[in-house]
């Protein structure tokens, strides 16, 4: 028969075998992940004293745990499109450059902001990331969708239709999307705090641009925002790189669950 201190060292070890398992699946579970930003941040601000962290890898939101790396993290090509498009379309906006030169947006609208971000789509879903995949191929038809508006309006595929017509026609497009980003924002909040940030930015933007469009304010607001997303929009893409090559985080961006749970143990201490 075991004697109590044998009984509790075979314990211990049990335990500890436990934890090591559990921390090695956490770290798996991390390495599969588009985002892959882990709770590296929270953890270290977190840490008891004795090396074992509060925050474990393997409290990432289920959603995120299916994700594969087939197709690479396509997410960082999505962001740096889109935030190029919002930032051409807010340095108009808010009066930078003659409005009258808002049709030069169209061909990158066409190719980086719309087709690059249309294929960042469908390497998303490759990968089973439907958040992504859905994101970016939404706003890449956006994209497509303005680039068209733009030359069609030029070439008078339209017939005799004023600017005024035309906004009206570009609002009701933008109204969709509202509604459209408006769940994209709530899913945001399993993600990256950047990525919640980011697509408030988003929703911000487009209920000014589309008041804008109708009228009932200037152009100057939707403008401010369209640039604040794509500077939130950039800072997620070079942190989601800057993670992929150095391999490991370098800019502040952590998983929205290691937000809560640092609050929930900041209210709890």
């Amino acid at each position: 028969m075991q004697t109590e201190a044998q009984l509790a060292d075979s314990t211990l070890a049990s335990i500890r075998k436990r934890n090591t398992a559990d921390e090695e699946e956490g770290e798996e579970v991390r390495k599969e992940t588009t985002y892959g930003l882990g709770a590296s941040y929270m953890d270290n601000a977190t840490s008891n004293g004795h090396g074992s962290n509060l925050l474990q890898h393997h409290n990432l939101p289920p959603a995120m745990r299916h994700f594969r790396n087939v197709a690479g993290k396509p997410a960082i090509l999505a962001l740096s499109a889109f935030s190029t498009g919002a930032c051409f379309l807010g340095i108009v906006n808010v009066g930078l450059i003659s409005s009258e030169l808002l049709f030069t947006v169209a061909p990158p609208a066409f190719f980086y902001s719309g087709f690059c971000q249309i294929v960042a789509g469908i390497l998303a879903f490759v990968n089973n990331d439907n958040f992504t995949g859905v994101a970016a191929s939404s706003y890449g038809a956006f994209y497509l969708a303005f680039g068209a508006y733009m030359v069609f309006y030029t070439q008078g595929f339209f017939g005799p239709i004023s600017v005024v017509q035309l906004e009206h026609g570009l609002g009701a497009m933008i109204f969709g999307y509202i509604i459209f980003n408006t769940y994209i924002y709530i899913a945001s909040f399993m993600l990256t705090l950047g990525l919640m940030i980011m697509f408030f930015f988003v929703e911000m933007s487009l209920i000014l641009s589309m008041a804008s469009l109708y009228g009932k304010i200037s152009t100057v607001p939707g403008g401010v925002f369209s640039i604040l997303l794509s500077a939130a929009g950039w800072y997620n893409a070079a942190s989601f790189l800057f993670e992929d090559m150095f391999g490991r985080p370098i800019l502040f961006n952590p998983l929205m669950t290691d937000v809560y749970m640092w609050f929930k143990r900041r209210r709890s201490a």
